[in-house]
């Protein structure tokens, strides 16, 4: 099932939810953490994806937080968030809320999020695409308690896993890597 809102609330999504779950059947939340994938436009329909495929192991809510560049002054002064809710077989075993942000509220998607975090269930960050270089004190980042970076996508690998390995702190519970290739598979084998 899925549900679109526009210029809408975390509230408004949170009721959403609730909304799908019982229109399926399925009130009850069950869920073993919460994905927030923090991409592009470009990039969201893979790394939903991906997303979906995981769930099917492991149940969870998945937030993909679009940030929408604004074209013109005039719209980047203009604050808004769509959602587009997934709830049942369109969400793999779990739910996922697409949100877009737009204008100012793009520098506070943690205020967006936070709500439509689970409660008592473990945080996941995942930049698959133009993470921060210090995840960890990125405002998204600082919600969870998993930051997952990917260099798959990035001009320079080594180089972003070199800065990466410069801001980190021991503690911290930051992942980053790049994604296994043939090659590497045979050097492995």
């Amino acid at each position: 099932m899925n549900i679109d809102l526009t210029n809408t609330t975390a509230s408004d999504i949170n009721k959403a939810l609730i909304q799908g779950r019982r229109s399926i059947g399925s009130p009850a939340v069950g869920m073993v953490l919460t994905l927030v994938i923090v991409t592009d436009e470009e990039n969201a329909y893979d790394s939903l994806k991906a997303a979906s495929e995981a769930s099917r192991e492991h149940p969870s809510r998945t937030l993909v937080v679009v940030k929408r560049v604004s074209r013109s002054p005039r719209d980047r002064t203009t604050s808004r968030l769509d959602a587009e809710v997934r709830v049942g077989a369109d969400a793999g075993t779990g739910e996922t809320v697409v949100l877009r942000l737009y204008g100012e509220v793009v520098s506070h998607a943690q205020s967006v999020v936070l709500p439509l975090l689970l409660p008592d269930a473990p945080v996941v960050v995942w930049w698959p695409v133009n993470a921060p270089l210090d995840p960890a004190k990125d405002p998204l980042g600082a919600l969870a308690q998993r930051r997952v970076t990917d260099t798959y996508a990035s001009e320079a690998p080594v180089e972003e896993l070199e800065a990466r390995a410069e801001a980190y702190t021991p503690g911290d519970t930051d992942l980053s890597w790049t994604r296994i290739t043939p090659w590497r598979s045979m050097l492995a084998a």
